[in-house]
């Protein structure tokens, strides 16, 4: 199985997680590859997509990261 992945502005390599699409944004759930292997969801990283889905860019502010956050932890607590 080939998963996706992206290099971040760190030039570190993460592997896509999810995508959930809020309010017109789909935003996208990135994690490194050895801490995915060892069942660790301490350090996901969280970036949207521009209305084009090319380019991956940061959030806003903190409520636009706590609002991304509530639902990826509500979609799998369910």
């Amino acid at each position: 199985m080939e998963l996706e992945t992206v290099i971040l502005e760190n030039k570190e390599e993460y592997i896509v997680i999810d995508t959930i699409e809020i309010q017109d944004n789909k935003y996208i759930y990135l994690g490194k590859q050895q801490e995915l292997e060892n069942n660790s969801m301490e350090n996901i990283v969280i970036r949207k997509l521009d209305k084009k889905e090319k380019y991956i860019l940061g959030l806003d502010n903190r409520e636009e990261y706590k609002l991304a956050l509530e639902a990826y932890i509500t979609k799998y607590n369910n």
